[in-house]
Parts: C-alpha cells; sequence; structure tokens
C-alpha cells in the first residue's frame, strides 16, 4: 500500500507535469500564434504588393488617358482649323462672285444705255450673262439635274426660262442633259486627240434645235427660220466664216421683211409690217469655239452683232455653255412658238440629213 507520503508527492510530481505540460501547451500556442501573426504579416505584403500593382496600373491608365485626351484635342483642333478654312473658302467664293456680280450687272447695264440694241437682244444678253445666279429652271427638274445649284430653280411659273411645252417634262430634261455634259464629251475627245470633236458639237446643237421644234409643236409647220447655225470647213479663214453667216442672216432678214409687209415703202413712206419682223439669233461653231451673234431683221441697215462667245473645252464653264446654247434656241423657240397659229401645215415628209 502506498503511504500517504507517498501519495502527497505522487499528486505534487503530477502537478508539476500537469503545471509543465501547461506550460508547453502555452509556448506551443504562442509558437502558433506567431505563427499565425507571421501568416498575417505575410498577407499584409501580399496586400501591399497588389497594392501597389494597383496603383502601378492605375498610373498607367492616367497616362494613357492623358494620352487620348491629347489626341482628342489635337483631333478637335484639326477638325476646327479644317471648318475654319472650309468657312474662309466659302467666304472668299461668295466675295469672288458678288465682285464677279457687281461687273456682270454693269455690263448690261452699259448695254441697256446704249440704245441700240434690240428688246430681245438685251433679253438675251442678260440672261446669258446671269446664268449662274437666278432662277431658270423648274424646281420639278431639280431630281434629274441634283448636282445644279439650288439658286436656279424656282416654283415661280414667270421665272421659268429652260421649260418644256408640248411635249414632256422628261424630254425637257434629258435634252438639257445632253447639252450640259457636252463640254465634258468635247474635252474628252479632245485630250484624246480627236478630231470629230467638232462634229460632236454640231450634231448636239442640231439635236437640240430639233427637240425644240417638236416640243414647240412648229415642226409639221412652213415657217422662215430666226435661227442660223454655220459650222467652219477645214481651212476656212475668219473673214470667210463672217461672211457665210452674215450672208445666211441677211437673206433671213430679208425673206422675214418680205413676208411680213403690208406696204412696199416707196416715195420715202416707212414700210408697215403686219408684225414686226423678228430678231435673227446665228450661232458659229469653229473647233470648239461657239460663237453667238444676232441680226434686227426689222431693219434693213442693221448690222450682225457679236453677241457673246466661249470655248467648250474651259473645265470651268463647260455646264455654263450649254446653259447659253439652250438660251439661244429657247429664244428661237419662244418667238415661233408665238407666231405659232398663223404657220401653214407642213405635210412634206422629214428626211434627217443626219440620219
Amino acid at each position: 500500500m502506498i503511504s500517504e507520503e507517498e501519495a502527497s508527492e505522487g499528486e505534487a510530481d503530477f502537478d508539476a507535469v500537469t503545471d509543465q505540460s501547461l506550460e508547453l501547451g502555452s509556448e506551443e500556442d504562442v509558437i502558433e500564434e506567431d505563427g499565425s501573426e507571421a501568416e498575417e504579416e505575410g498577407s499584409v505584403i501580399e496586400v501591399d504588393g497588389s497594392e501597389v500593382e494597383n496603383e502601378e496600373a492605375s498610373e498607367g491608365a492616367d497616362q494613357d488617358s492623358d494620352v487620348e485626351a491629347v489626341k482628342e484635342e489635337e483631333e478637335i483642333e484639326e477638325e476646327e482649323i479644317d471648318e475654319e478654312a472650309v468657312a474662309q473658302a466659302k467666304v472668299e467664293e461668295y466675295l469672288a462672285r458678288q465682285a464677279e456680280l457687281v461687273l456682270i450687272r454693269e455690263e448690261v447695264e452699259k448695254v441697256k444705255a446704249a440704245g441700240d440694241w434690240h428688246p430681245d437682244e438685251i433679253f438675251l444678253f442678260e440672261r446669258i450673262s446671269m446664268r449662274s445666279y437666278e432662277e431658270v429652271i423648274s424646281s420639278d427638274w431639280r431630281i434629274d439635274l441634283p448636282t445644279l445649284p439650288d439658286i436656279l430653280f424656282t416654283k415661280d411659273p414667270q421665272k421659268i426660262f429652260i421649260k418644256n411645252n408640248c411635249n414632256s417634262s422628261y424630254s425637257g430634261v434629258k435634252a438639257l442633259q445632253r447639252l450640259l455634259a457636252l463640254g465634258y464629251r468635247v474635252r474628252d475627245l479632245r485630250c484624246n486627240e480627236h478630231p470629230q470633236f467638232e462634229r460632236l458639237i454640231i450634231r448636239e446643237l442640231k439635236s437640240y434645235i430639233r427637240w425644240a421644234e417638236y416640243d414647240g409643236d412648229y415642226v409639221k409647220r412652213r415657217f422662215i427660220p430666226v435661227l442660223s447655225l454655220v459650222a467652219a470647213k477645214r481651212g476656212q479663214s475668219t473673214d470667210s466664216l463672217s461672211n457665210s453667216i452674215t450672208k445666211q442672216m441677211m437673206f433671213l432678214a430679208s425673206k422675214h421683211r418680205e413676208n411680213l409687209a403690208l406696204s412696199s415703202g416707196q416715195n420715202g413712206a416707212a414700210v408697215k409690217y403686219r408684225r414686226q419682223p423678228p430678231l435673227l439669233y446665228g450661232i458659229i461653231v469653229a473647233r470648239s469655239i461657239v460663237i453667238f451673234v444676232t441680226l434686227d431683221s426689222a431693219n434693213p441697215e442693221a448690222k450682225v452683232r457679236h453677241l457673246t462667245h466661249f470655248d467648250f473645252t474651259d473645265y470651268g464653264t463647260v455646264v455654263w455653255n450649254g446653259f447659253a446654247v439652250a438660251y439661244i434656241i429657247t429664244m428661237a423657240k419662244d418667238y415661233i412658238i408665238s407666231i405659232r397659229d398663223d404657220l401653214e401645215i407642213d405635210d412634206t415628209p422629214y428626211e434627217d440629213p443626219d440620219a
């Protein structure tokens, strides 16, 4: 049996071992806690590293944003410069056109003040001079002529000069389109050294004259022409060409006076006419040059007047040259329409010399 003393000593040893175990356990806990602290410190380091990376990424993003912002600012500045340049160009173009318009109006006023021009001569001269500055075409034609300036179109019937009368609107547009494109076709032929561009001009002018006769509904009526068309022959001199158009127009003028005269004007008396003899129009084609002339058939002493001239190879006026041709042929057409009811029916079969 164990004595009380031995039991007491055993309990004391057990308590000592237990205390030691507790102390050891506490140290392990401390070690574990220290380890967890180390891990926490390590985790803090990792967090700090990600923060650094985030800061660097943020700085990089900020730099990219700054670069993009600078580019956008530069693009905006370039756009503003381009817009300013375009605006400045438009202002300069407007001022140039206004200056040109002033000169045109001065020329027209000089013609009106001269006192020896036929009213129809003045009207045609003014229309040709103002052909890019005033309304002359129906707004209904805008869809078929989209490249022309808006200023040319109008809804006012009184201002419409180039128009269809008896034919369809479509035929009128197509006929005008061919004239407006004629200059481009002439330039192409000339650039390719094609010798037939003069014949092309003559053919297209005759085509528009023929369209005008159908559109005016006088193609089947007998009438004395008010429009002459002369083409220069190869090697023909300027004087010879001038004499040719003068002779032809003088002949037509005498025929108009004879046809319209009510009295012979003998013994110094003025000749009386049942209708005022008309203004005659002439077109001369010499290579790519087209010349307009006029003659007052009511005046036996009148001379052929040079109205204007232009070159179909002039790129800057290609379209406007086409308009000029349309204008002079329209003047002739409108006169014949005005006397159409007095004209006899012509039953002679028509043969196209160009067919």
